[in-house]
């Protein structure tokens, strides 16, 4: 079979439930919207079960309708709200309270076949209907599934959202997908870990980043940052008591019992990257506080712009520019014997006003068009290879620095920008000291990606294998200058391997 066939069943059960929202209904002017104002009501429920509200009956999720609608500046009245409400609970007539269907072809069976969905059902927890209360709604797999895959496109949810998700899914026995949700979190706290090491280097170069990036200073919210901090704490706190809780109600199921060591071990891991992450930002918050301490000319408002300042070394000196004609453009004004018509200064400043709101408005526009088409995939292939020569170095060595990156061929060196995960993996060497534990496990148990380079590193060159058991650490010489190499300013530490034994 053509491997285009491959699997086509599977993306259509994934992909029916988003081409059936809001089919069908006859809601006049309100159609072309229905999409998004349905997907903003789930998003609704979604966020509403995180955080263990039960405002989520039939009554709720009207209001949540009609609260969309009023926010997206449309207009409705209360039969089009009703009809919208029925439509995301039932298919067809309330009093029948069918499910959806959609047809899809299954490539194996070569025949068609029929799809019966909802969108939400009864959540048991929350629901007593003896006692006459009405039904409590929670989202089902198929429209949590379209949450997470609209979430590719979106900015990553918080530390806070990823641990409330994973409690949910835990607290409904749910402990695979809790397990595969911690990935997600771990990610999520690597790259943050990563920009947070970033910024240190950058301040400790140059304290006038400060000064630039001022988004970036959190001194005056330390005790707002810590708060956060801790709650994500209690958070884990949760987790790992609601996991002792479970291993003790399914003791006697091997398999359920296996699942939860493994989500135990995920949730350790996750846990000690949290608290690095922590000591890394209030390390930096501090450091803030001492250079503003320390330096407080460096931090003096100057009432006027100075060229040199502000825009030669901070503008063409870090930035660069794209060509010559850009700063024949800025300093041909300082120059020119020429003088142009001056306007009224009300006219000026009503300009100014004018553009700079534009400018913004389309800014914003544009990174929210980019977020959500933009989306990239690491070819794993091209890491592999660039990475292979290190550890070929480390074999003979026993030590690498990239400046002994510096001595190879161009073309080797090419490799290294060709994926940035490249680089970034480098920094990442630069934590705690990793013990090689990969050949014999599968990669959908490794969720530190220096394992992870590791593992593809093996299974392509087995000459690596004699890794397995070492441990991997870095050194850093204070006395020695950062490392310059293509325009990059690097910290200049190896990376080493050691013996066990030792």
């Amino acid at each position: 079979m053509n491997e285009s066939w491959e699997g086509f069943a599977g993306r259509m059960q994934r992909l029916n439930p988003l081409f059936e929202l809001g089919r069908g209904m006859e809601v006049g002017e309100l159609k072309p919207y229905l999409q998004t104002i349905l997907m903003q009501v789930l998003l609704t429920i979604f966020y509403r079960e995180l955080n263990d509200d039960d405002h989520r009956r039939k009554s709720d999720i009207k209001y949540m309708v009609e609260d969309t609608i009023k926010q997206m500046k449309l207009l409705a009245d209360e039969k089009q709200i009703e009809r919208i409400t029925t439509g995301l609970l039932y298919s067809g007539k309330e009093e029948y309270s069918q499910p959806f269907e959609a047809y899809y072809y299954d490539e194996i069976r070569q025949a068609w076949e029929t799809q019966v969905f909802r969108y939400v059902t009864m959540d048991d927890l929350y629901t007593n209907l003896e006692i006459g209360h009405s039904i409590v709604y929670k989202l089902t797999d198929v429209a949590q599934e379209m949450i997470f895959m609209s979430r590719e496109m979106a900015e990553e949810f918080s530390i806070t959202i990823e641990q409330l998700y994973s409690i949910q899914l835990i607290k409904n026995g749910n402990f695979r997908k809790a397990t595969r949700n911690l990935d997600h979190l771990i990610s999520r706290v690597n790259r943050l870990m990563a920009n947070e090491f970033s910024f240190q280097q950058e301040m400790i170069n140059n304290p006038k980043i400060l000064l630039i990036e001022a988004e970036r200073q959190r001194a005056d919210n330390r005790m707002e940052i810590e708060k956060q901090f801790e709650e994500e704490k209690n958070h884990f706190r949760t987790i790992m008591s609601m996991i002792e809780r479970s291993k003790r109600q399914n003791a006697e199921d091997d398999s359920i019992h296996r699942e939860l060591v493994l989500l135990q071990e995920k949730i350790g891991h996750s846990r000690a990257l949290h608290d690095r992450f922590a000591k890394l930002v209030i390390q930096n918050i501090s450091y803030e506080m001492k250079l503003k301490a320390e330096n407080p000319s460096l931090f003096w408002e100057n009432s006027l712009v100075s060229f040199k300042e502000h825009i030669y070394e901070n503008g063409f000196m870090k930035d660069g520019v794209e060509s010559f004609a850009t700063v024949e453009t800025i300093l041909s004004p300082l120059f020119s014997p020429k003088n142009e018509f001056i306007l009224p200064l009300d006219w000026i400043w009503g300009e100014q006003e004018f553009n700079e709101k534009e400018e913004i408005d389309g800014l914003e526009e544009e990174e929210d068009t980019e977020q959500v088409v933009r989306q990239r995939i690491t070819n794993w292939d091209s890491v592999v290879k660039a990475w292979s020569y290190v550890f070929q170095y480390l074999q003979t060595y026993q030590e690498f620095s990239l400046a002994d990156l510096q001595e190879l061929p161009l073309e080797v060196q090419d490799l290294w920008f060709e994926e940035y995960e490249t680089i970034d993996l480098w920094m990442m060497f630069d934590k705690k000291p990793l013990k090689v534990q990969v050949l014999h496990r599968n990669e959908e148990t490794l969720s530190d990606e220096r394992e992870i380079l590791l593992y593809k590193l093996m299974q392509e060159y087995p000459q690596f294998q004699p890794f397995e058991g070492l441990k991997i650490y870095t050194e850093f010489d204070h006395r020695a200058q950062p490392i310059l190499w293509y325009d990059m300013k690097i910290t200049p530490f190896k990376i080493c391997i050691e013996e066990e034994s030792r």
